[in-house]
């Protein structure tokens, strides 16, 4: 039914809420950003990408869909047209300093909060030259997520490079959000979802956070989150694909067991628990949806240091397998009963992010569009490593930390420790894995 002011209402889904309520005891609402970056090079008509800009918002309701709180409860409007703010922004320095000048500016914009009670999406065009630009498109956590960001930009390309009045030839939508919260409530007020919570709950009966030894904290009085970056190179992650390969695996699972391993050895426990953001997109017709669907789940598993490296992989193959067949049910909704409380669940994170790497180059009426990866790029957790497979065949490897729990010379010996153990398992697979040993 719709409602005045051209709009209508659907309940909030599972994962907008439980974002919604964390969102008010975190005081940086700006790590709720979920931007996309881009520099573009060439003859840009910037109001054929506003149009662009408008088709995209009428494919996509969330894209249109602000939310409110209603007494206790959180709803989406969706509404019927709801273009994004847009501002062009001119930005001139001498040419040895317009990368600086460029990464201020995104960066100020990154660390703005979203106000997804006025609008989900705001977008800023910086003009660094007659026929260069960089673009953000800085949406809402709680309307988007990783792999919405890859349908966003590609949408927006197809759409841009159709021209105003052209075909895209893009598919229909055939789930919008609002119908994927309307199901999500259905499974949950059914027990559909049942399933999944009681594996969930006999899965992490008992589980223990990693204790990480406590690091002096860092003191140059910089931003909450560090940032160390390191590159797995393409020999050594074609060797460990190839392992993937051989034991009928993806690479996440084998990239996850090297992190379990390392844990293991840095805290000397083998009850292991890993928080990872899964897609939580199994439900047929939403592959091509916008919408916040990611889902938190743990990964815990028992790590033995002294098997051979492929059995560990073994192992955690079957906990990845499990965790995405019951990937539907965050465990923030779980009756967790924790051995420990020192901790969150999800301060140790492993994310491998599949969608196009910096640097990925699409053309549209003659514009080439570069993703950009901001230097300010930060993360919500204690302790995340996030791999990105590159074009290169190489694997960069960045572990965002905490200031105030780690010191960058700790988080920089932790990230070369598992670069290391990357390395001996790439080349001896069959046997077992410390550093003690290589």
């Amino acid at each position: 039914m719709l409602l005045p002011m051209a709009h209508r209402e659907a309940p909030a889904s599972i994962g907008q809420r439980l974002l919604w309520f964390l969102e008010h005891y975190r005081p940086d609402t700006a790590s709720l950003n979920c931007p996309v970056v881009c520099k573009l090079h060439g003859p840009l008509d910037v109001t054929e990408l506003q149009v662009a800009l408008g088709r995209l918002t009428r494919r996509h309701e969330a894209l249109r869909t602000t939310l409110v709180r209603r007494g206790r409860e959180l709803v989406q409007h969706i509404h019927d047209d709801l273009p994004p703010p847009f501002e062009v922004v001119p930005l001139a320095a001498e040419p040895d300093r317009l990368d600086a000048v460029v990464a201020e500016a995104v960066e100020r914009e990154l660390h703005t909060p979203v106000d997804v009670g006025r609008h989900p999406l705001r977008v800023t065009l910086w003009r660094l030259g007659p026929d260069e630009h960089m673009l953000c498109l800085n949406m809402h956590h709680l309307v988007s997520d990783a792999w919405s960001c890859g349908i966003v930009l590609q949408d927006l390309i197809r759409f841009l490079d159709a021209g105003p009045d052209g075909d895209p030839g893009l598919p229909p939508v055939q789930w919008q959000y609002p119908d994927f919260a309307r199901w999500q409530h259905e499974q949950l007020t059914t027990g559909a979802l049942k399933v999944h919570q009681d594996y969930w709950i006999r899965q992490l009966r008992g589980m223990k956070l990693v204790e990480l030894p406590p690091a002096v904290p860092a003191t140059d009085g910089g931003r909450p989150t560090g940032i160390e970056v390191a590159t797995i190179d393409a020999g050594v992650f074609n060797r460990l694909k190839a392992v993937a390969r051989g034991e009928r695996t993806t690479p996440f699972a084998v990239m996850l067991s090297l992190y379990y391993l390392l844990l293991a050895q840095r805290t000397g426990q083998t009850d292991i628990s890993v928080a990872s953001l899964f897609a939580n997109r199994s439900v047929k017709g939403v592959q091509t949806t916008v919408g916040f669907f990611a889902n938190m789940v743990v990964l815990r598993n028992q790590v033995d240091p002294d098997v051979p490296f492929v059995e560990v992989v073994r192992r955690v193959r079957g906990t990845v397998i499990d965790g995405f067949l019951h990937e539907g049910i965050p465990y923030q909704m779980l009756p967790l009963n924790l051995q420990n409380t020192s901790g969150r669940v999800d301060d140790v994170v492993f994310q491998m992010l599949l969608t196009p790497p910096p640097g990925t180059k699409v053309q549209a009426r003659g514009v080439e569009f570069e993703l950009y990866t901001p230097d300010s790029l930060g993360s919500r957790f204690g302790l995340e490593l996030g791999l990105i497979p590159q074009h290169s065949g190489a694997c960069q490897a960045m572990l965002f930390y905490t200031t105030d729990r780690f010191q960058p010379a700790w988080a920089e010996e932790f990230l070369a420790d598992y670069l290391t153990l990357a390395r001996a398992a790439a080349a001896r697979p069959t046997e077992p894995l410390s550093l003690t040993r290589v």
